[in-house]
């Protein structure tokens, strides 16, 4: 991106609003041994290291694209980091009121947190609008809905679906189910195509929902036997086995270019207590991947952006920030 066109992004955005008197340097402490991901961890809290060196960084609307969002829930996050000279770790913190941390339903939105580096740190920053063409940044985003079903450690057995939500639906349409025809899946009945309830997983809880496992039904979500495009073609969204951490490892190279990582490196957790949530998000400061920020240096540009379920805020509804600098 040329200066020119960057002044220019930055003289339309500053036109909108939505550029924050806030830009701020948020400095990692240098500690010894572990960082915890725990995110109320004493290391995090008010007798850590980390407690007196906090920043807070105000949120703006997003108004340069559409959805544009005038009026995010979030206004301010409190941002604090650290690092052992092996890890890098940026812990962000904010008011809530409402914990949205369930998502089966059509009408539920779940909260959400990202911090967002550029790829290339020896250039020029690339727009903080999520990069752009040929300007990579690495994105990692933290989902209220991963922490809550235990991504990392739960696998697919974690996973919320519909009847979690209601509890006496009905499975299936005319007691018909499809199986997997790749047999890919684990669980999978490979003597069957396709099959009714009088199959020969009825036995299992197919047709009786009193016979049901604590985790595997034979309809809908956490279904192992049943055809899911999704899981069957390794897409992270529909296997939560996939998921090394609540928090997704991700590209982008400007609008609508939003892409999950193949490999996911980055560690993570949230809490939420006293209408608050807190998130941790750690990684190593350098790695092989070359679709992944490299903290080589000192210091990098460090975006934000903050996503509240109650406020139905999703995809570019959201509060963000321009570019700050982390100190490391």
């Amino acid at each position: 991106m040329s200066k020119k066109t960057m002044v220019f992004t930055m003289l339309f955005a500053f036109v909108l609003g939505i550029v924050s008197a806030n830009a701020a340097d948020i400095k990692a402490i240098k500690v010894q041994g572990n960082i915890p991901i725990n995110a109320d961890d004493p290391f995090w809290t008010r007798y850590g290291p980390t407690f007196h060196k906090h920043t807070v960084v105000d949120l703006d609307p997003q108004m340069i694209t559409n959805p544009m969002w005038p009026a995010p829930e979030t206004k301010w996050v409190n941002v604090r980091a650290a690092t052992n000279g092996k890890e890098i770790a940026v812990r962000l913190s904010w008011t809530d009121a409402t914990r949205n941390d369930i998502m089966v339903r059509s009408q539920q939105y779940k909260d959400q947190a990202a911090i967002m580096f550029p790829v290339n740190q020896a250039g020029e920053e690339p727009p903080f609008t999520m990069g752009g063409d040929g300007e990579r940044v690495n994105i990692w985003q933290w989902k209220a809905t991963w922490d809550k079903e235990g991504a990392g450690s739960t696998g697919n057995k974690g996973m919320q679906d519909l009847e979690d939500q209601y509890k006496y639906m009905a499975m299936g349409s005319g007691s018909y189910y499809m199986y997997e025809p790749s047999g890919k899946l684990s669980g999978l009945d490979t003597a069957h195509t396709s099959g009714t309830k009088t199959g020969s997983l009825a036995g299992r809880g197919a047709g009786d929902i009193s016979k049901r496992q604590t985790y595997t039904d034979f309809g809908m979500g956490k279904n192992e036997g049943v055809y899911n495009p999704g899981r069957a073609t390794g897409n992270m969204l529909s296997d939560a086995s996939l998921r090394v951490s609540p928090i997704e490892d991700l590209n982008a190279e400007g609008f609508s270019t939003l892409t999950t990582q193949a490999h996911q490196d980055v560690q993570g957790s949230g809490n939420w207590s006293n209408n608050r949530w807190s998130v941790v998000f750690k990684r190593s400061l350098t790695n092989s991947d070359a679709n992944d920020t490299q903290f080589t240096g000192s210091k990098t540009p460090m975006a934000i952006a903050v996503w509240n379920g109650e406020n139905k805020e999703r995809n570019g509804q959201k509060g963000v920030t321009q570019w700050n600098t982390l100190h490391y």
